[in-house]
C-alpha cells in the first residue's frame, strides 16, 4: 500500500510547515527551485514554450507573478502526468519535497494577496426552480416540461456564468409563473384536456420503482387534477391480430390512484386466443376496448395514477430458451407503451389541496376582508420567495396584480395573478448583489446575512431559505459562528439534503452519461433490452453515496467502502445469489473488487462504449472525477482505434490498444491512463466480472504500471494506490463541493483555500460534514470582491431584469 502511494503524492503539510517552507534559507529554497530545472525546463522553455510555459525565465522570487501557471504545475505534478511517462521520473521523495514546498509558498501569497472572488448575476437552474416551487407552495411540478434546458460548465449545472439569460427565456419562464399559480390554487373552470405519458425504458417483466407492491412493469406518474371530478383513462392497445405477440397468458391490468385500485380488467389467456383466431379484427377492437374510456374521479392537485400488471408468477422463464436476462422470470409478457388521462368532467370545484393550504393562510368571509387577508398572503409567500423582507414599494407593486385581477374575477383570481408576479419576479428567479455600490470598487466584502443564507440553502438543499434561516439573516445573527454551524447541521439532517447526491454527486461524476449508453443487445443480452440495469445502476449509487453522506462518513469510503445496495436483478449480474425481491436493501459485500465507486455497474457503464469496454474512457474518468487531474486533449487527427471486424480473429482489447498506441506524442497522458483503465478490464462493458474475454477466447490482463513504478494488477491494486495518499481524493471532493456550492468554477486563486480545507478536515477522518462546515466558514463562501465597475454592472442590471417581468406580459 505504501508502494503505491508513491504514485499520488502524500498528505499536504501543515499551514505551519508550509510556513516553514517559506523561512528556509536562500539555499535550501535555491535546491527546490532546481527541481523544474532538472525535470521541467527541457521542454517548457522560452524557446519551445511547450504547453505555454516557460520556467528559465521564472525564479522563486517570482511566485505571486506566476502563480495561475504553478499551481496548474503542481496539478500536473501531483497526478504524475508530468515529467512524461516516457522521460526519466523523479523519485517520489524529491516530488513530493517540491510539491509541498510551492503549495506552502502559494499558500502564503494567497495570505498575503487574499481573493474570495466574485459570482455575478445567479440565474436559478430549473432544478433549483422546481425545488423553490416544491418548498413555497406545496407543489411537485416538472421542471423540464416548463424550462428550457440550463448550460453546464465544469460539469455544473448551477455555475452563474452558464445560465444565460434571453428574451426568449424570459418568456419561457413568465409562462411556466402562469401555469404554476394555475396548479397551486386550482382551475374549476378547466375544459378537459388529454395529457399523454410514454413509458421510456427498462424492463416490465419486474417490479418498476413507484408502482403498487406486487406489480410487474407499466408506469406511475404524478397527475395534475386541475379541479375535483371525473377524469377519464386510455391505455395504450395491447392486443394484435396479425402476429399475436405474448397473449398466451392471462395477463390483469390494473390503474390505481394513489395506491387505491379504481380498475381491473383481464387481458390474453385462452378466450382471448381463440376470439382472435375465430374472429381476427373484431376480437381485437374487443380486447383493446377493455383499456379505453377508464372513468373515476379524483380530487384536485397532484395525485399519483399508475397503470400496470399483477405479477403473475415467480416461477423460472415459461419460455423453450432459457432467458439471459439474470433470474430469468416470467416470458411472454404484455408491456404498457403509454396512457393518457383526459378531463375534468362533471366538475364539482375545487378540494383543499396542500398547495391551497399552504398559500391561503387566511380566507376572507366578507368583502372587507378581502384586501388585508390578500396583502397578507402576498408579503408570506414574496418573503419567501425573494428571501429577503420586503419593503411597502414590493408589497404594493405586488398587491397592484391583485387588484387588477380581484375587481373582475374574485379573490382567488387576484391571489393567482399575484403570485403569478412572484414567481415571474426576478427577485425569485434571480440572486443578485444589489448593494455593491455601497462600497469601494475592487475591495473585499462580507456578504449579506441575507445573501448567505440564500447561498447556504441553495449549497445544501438546492431550494430557497426557510423561514428559520431568513429569521437568523434577518436580524443579524446567521453570522455568528456558533449560529451558522448549528444551521449547517439543521440543514444537513433534513432531507431536502438529499439533492447533494442526486445533484451535486451525481453531476461530480457524470451519472448522467448513462441515458447515452444503450448496451449492445448481441454482446451483452443480459443487461439489454428487457435486462437494461440503468435504472438499478443509478438508484444503487443513489443509495450508496446517500449512506456516506447521510451517514457523516469519512469522504474516502466512497472508494473503499465494503457495503451496497442492490435487489435480486442487480445482485445477480454481481454474482451475489442470496439477495431475493425487488426492493433495494443494504448488502456487505464479500468482494472486494466491488468495494466503492469503482466497483459499481453505474461508473463501469458510464465509462465503457455500448458494445466493449474502454480502458483509455475509465483512466481518464478517473484522472478528472476521482485524483483531479485531468488529462489534456488528445492531439487533432488522432485516427480512432480499429475496431474487431467480422470474419477476423478477435483481439482482446489491450492487443487492439497496443497495435494503435505507438505514438511517442500520446505517451505522456496514456502511460498513466492506460494503466487505470486496464486494472478495471476484468470488469464488461455492463460492470459484469468476467475472467475470460468470451470473444478472443483469451484470459483478461488487468497489469499495469504506473509512471513511479508501482504494479496494478486489479481493482484492489487501483483503489489502495487510489487511496494510500487520501488528500487527493478529497482535494478533488473538495474543489467539486467548492464550485457547487459558490456557484462558480474553481480558479487557481481558490486552490490555497482548498488545500486548507482539506488540512482541516483531516483533522476530522475526512468526515462529509468537516468538509462542508470548512466550505461554509471559509472566506470563498462568505466573501466577495466588489467589481471595478460597481454601480454600473451588477447593479445596473436589475432595472433591465425588473422591467422585462413586469408590466402587461404577466398576464
Amino acid at each position: 500500500m505504501l508502494a503505491g502511494g508513491a504514485w499520488l503524492l502524500q498528505a499536504l503539510p501543515s499551514a505551519h510547515a508550509a510556513d516553514t517552507a517559506l523561512q528556509k534559507s536562500p539555499g535550501q529554497g535555491h535546491s527546490q527551485w532546481d527541481f523544474l530545472e532538472e525535470h521541467c525546463i527541457e521542454c517548457h522553455n522560452a524557446a519551445d514554450w511547450a504547453g505555454g510555459l516557460a520556467f528559465d525565465i521564472m525564479d522563486e522570487t517570482q511566485i505571486a507573478e506566476y502563480a495561475e501557471d504553478l499551481e496548474e504545475s503542481v496539478r500536473k505534478l501531483r497526478g504524475r502526468l508530468m515529467p512524461p511517462a516516457d522521460k526519466p521520473q523523479p523519485d517520489a521523495e524529491s516530488l513530493r519535497a517540491f510539491v509541498s514546498w510551492m503549495e506552502g509558498n502559494l499558500d502564503a501569497v494567497a495570505r498575503e494577496r487574499p481573493e474570495p472572488g466574485r459570482v455575478g448575476l445567479h440565474r436559478l437552474n430549473r432544478k433549483e426552480y422546481a425545488n423553490a416551487v416544491r418548498d413555497l407552495l406545496a407543489l411537485e411540478i416538472d421542471p423540464v416540461a416548463l424550462l428550457p434546458r440550463d448550460d453546464s460548465e465544469d460539469g455544473f449545472d448551477n455555475i452563474a456564468d452558464a445560465l444565460q439569460v434571453s428574451p426568449s427565456f424570459l418568456d419561457q419562464y413568465l409562462a411556466a409563473a402562469r401555469t404554476v399559480a394555475i396548479q397551486a390554487i386550482g382551475n374549476p373552470s378547466a375544459l378537459p384536456a388529454g395529457v399523454p405519458y410514454a413509458v421510456r425504458g427498462g424492463t416490465q417483466q419486474f417490479y418498476r420503482e413507484g408502482m403498487p407492491l406486487g406489480t410487474r412493469g407499466g408506469m406511475a406518474v404524478d397527475h395534475y387534477f386541475p379541479a375535483d371530478g371525473e377524469y377519464e383513462i386510455n391505455i395504450a392497445n395491447m392486443a394484435q391480430a396479425l402476429w399475436v405477440y405474448n397473449m398466451e397468458f392471462e395477463h390483469t391490468v390494473i390503474v390505481t390512484l394513489d395506491g387505491a385500485e379504481v380498475y381491473r380488467t383481464k387481458i390474453g389467456g385462452e378466450e382471448d386466443m381463440k376470439a382472435i383466431d375465430q374472429e381476427q379484427d373484431p376480437a381485437v377492437d374487443a380486447i383493446n376496448q377493455r383499456l379505453k374510456n377508464i372513468r373515476f374521479r379524483a380530487p384536485a392537485g397532484y395525485h399519483k395514477v399508475a397503470v400496470g400488471f399483477i405479477h403473475r408468477t415467480f416461477a423460472e422463464s415459461e419460455d423453450r430458451l432459457a432467458s439471459h436476462i439474470p433470474g430469468g422470470g416470467q416470458d411472454r409478457v404484455l408491456r404498457v407503451s403509454s396512457f393518457e388521462i383526459r378531463g375534468p368532467f362533471d366538475v364539482t370545484g375545487v378540494s383543499q389541496t396542500p398547495s391551497r393550504q399552504r398559500i391561503f393562510s387566511c380566507y376572507p368571509e366578507t368583502p372587507a376582508e378581502e384586501q388585508p387577508c390578500a396583502e397578507q398572503i402576498v408579503t408570506k409567500l414574496a418573503r419567501r420567495a425573494f428571501r429577503r423582507p420586503l419593503s411597502d414599494a414590493d408589497v404594493q407593486g405586488l398587491m397592484h396584480f391583485y387588484r387588477r385581477a380581484s375587481q373582475t374575477d374574485g379573490f382567488e383570481a387576484g391571489i393567482r395573478q399575484a403570485l403569478t408576479a412572484i414567481l415571474a419576479s426576478p427577485d425569485f428567479l434571480f440572486r443578485a448583489e444589489v448593494d455593491v455600490e455601497r462600497y469601494p470598487p475592487g475591495s473585499i466584502q462580507p456578504i449579506s446575512d441575507l445573501d448567505l443564507a440564500s447561498r447556504l440553502s441553495f449549497f445544501l438543499w438546492s431550494s430557497v431559505p426557510d423561514d428559520e434561516l431568513l429569521e437568523l439573516a434577518a436580524t443579524g445573527k446567521l453570522r455568528d459562528p456558533d449560529v451558522l454551524a448549528a444551521q449547517v447541521r439543521r440543514l444537513l439532517a433534513d432531507e431536502r439534503a438529499d439533492s447533494l447526491v442526486t445533484d451535486f454527486a451525481f453531476q461530480w461524476l457524470n451519472i448522467d452519461k448513462l441515458d447515452e449508453i444503450e448496451p449492445d443487445a448481441r454482446m451483452f443480452p443480459y443487461a439489454s433490452g428487457a435486462g437494461d440495469l440503468r435504472t438499478e445502476f443509478r438508484r444503487e449509487l443513489e443509495l450508496f453515496i446517500g449512506s456516506i453522506f447521510r451517514e457523516d462518513r469519512s469522504v474516502v469510503e466512497l472508494l473503499t467502502a465494503d457495503h451496497t445496495y442492490l435487489n435480486e436483478r442487480l445482485a445477480l449480474h454481481y454474482g451475489i445469489r442470496d439477495v431475493k425481491g425487488d426492493v433495494f436493501r443494504r448488502v456487505q459485500l464479500a468482494d472486494s473488487t466491488r468495494y466503492g465507486l469503482l466497483g459499481k455497474g453505474a461508473t463501469l457503464m458510464l465509462t465503457s462504449y455500448p458494445n466493449r469496454t474502454a480502458p483509455v474512457l475509465r483512466g481518464a474518468w478517473i484522472l478528472e472525477r476521482i485524483t483531479g487531474t485531468p488529462p489534456a486533449p488528445p492531439p487533432p487527427n488522432v485516427e480512432s482505434l480499429k475496431e474487431n471486424q467480422e470474419g477476423e480473429q478477435f483481439k482482446t482489447i489491450r492487443e487492439l490498444m497496443a497495435a494503435h498506441s505507438t505514438d511517442p506524442n500520446c505517451h505522456s497522458c496514456h502511460g498513466v491512463m492506460d494503466a487505470l483503465g486496464f486494472a478495471l478490464e476484468n470488469f464488461d462493458a455492463t460492470g459484469r466480472w468476467r475472467d475470460i474475454d468470451r470473444y478472443a477466447g483469451a484470459a483478461i490482463d488487468s497489469s499495469g504500471k504506473l509512471p513511479d513504478g508501482t504494479e496494478l494488477a486489479g481493482p484492489d491494486d487501483l483503489r489502495m494506490a487510489l487511496t494510500a495518499n487520501p488528500d487527493q481524493f478529497v482535494q478533488t471532493l473538495t474543489e467539486k463541493l467548492l464550485a457547487y456550492a459558490l456557484g462558480r468554477t474553481v480558479e487557481y486563486y481558490d486552490m490555497p483555500t482548498v488545500r486548507e480545507i482539506v488540512r482541516k478536515s483531516a483533522e476530522h477522518d475526512y468526515r462529509f460534514s468537516s468538509l462542508i462546515m470548512n466550505i461554509v466558514m471559509s472566506d470563498a463562501f462568505q466573501k466577495r470582491r466588489i467589481p471595478e465597475d460597481a454601480g454600473h454592472g451588477a447593479a445596473g442590471e436589475r432595472p433591465l431584469l425588473t422591467q422585462a417581468a413586469r408590466g402587461d406580459r404577466v398576464h
